[in-house]
């Protein structure tokens, strides 16, 4: 039982129902206390922990990328976090009573600017040299400076990345050398629009293509 020293509103030592009282340093303060769970491994939580673990596996090597497409839109957690909040919703599905992770389902970015509509990552000689043409939405052509790109080989489970810090109006071909892409392999591809001097990004671009020759 606890006993009250102060007042209704001062300090008191103990446990009085689900609160217990304590000092430290001279200062009152009061914790509630820890409720006893009968089954801490319910199918809901053991579902919840199996689908963080297959996000992680799938997020992490990506994770500085997800760091900076999430960052702006994050509150109180890091962009990798918010991602990963994100991306349980939209891209965890149940089968057979487990949860499995559909990469062509994943969210690469949220934020404020507007996504234009399609992209094409192409490497003509399979060498890395990266043809990037960016096709406008409709008549409407406007400039960005920056893109932000991901890509994913589903055969060997590798994933690139790249930042283009370059101004660009939509409807422009842009250059970038990185990994090789192979027509023995697919992949799937992810991107969105990117102004370096705020970190704002846009939601992904809608339709994003990466392929050799």
């Amino acid at each position: 039982m606890g006993t009250i020293k102060q007042g209704i509103l001062g300090g008191f030592n103990g446990k009085v129902g689900t609160v217990i009282g304590s000092s430290w340093k001279g200062q009152a303060y009061m914790r509630g206390r820890a409720q006893h769970v009968k089954d801490p491994r319910t199918a809901g939580q053991v579902y919840q922990r199996e689908a963080l673990k297959i996000l992680a596996l799938a997020l992490k090597p990506i994770s500085s990328t997800l760091n900076l497409t999430f960052k702006k839109s994050a509150n109180k957690m890091s962009g990798y976090n918010k991602a990963v909040s994100v991306n349980y919703k939209a891209a965890i599905y149940e089968a057979g009573g487990e949860p499995h992770f559909n990469y062509e389902w994943l969210i690469i970015s949220k934020g404020s600017l507007k996504p234009f509509q399609y992209l094409v990552i192409e490497d003509m000689d399979e060498n890395g040299h990266y043809y990037i043409s960016t096709i406008s939405d409709g008549n409407q052509y406007p400039e960005y400076d920056g893109l932000i790109f991901a890509i994913y080989d589903i055969i060997g489970g590798v994933w690139q990345t790249g930042v283009i810090r370059q101004h660009f109006h939509v409807g422009e071909t842009l250059v970038f050398q990185g990994m090789p892409l192979l027509e023995s392999k697919d992949y799937l591809a992810y991107a969105c629009a990117y102004d370096p001097a705020s970190g704002k990004v846009s939601d992904p671009i809608a339709e994003v293509e990466a392929y050799a020759g």
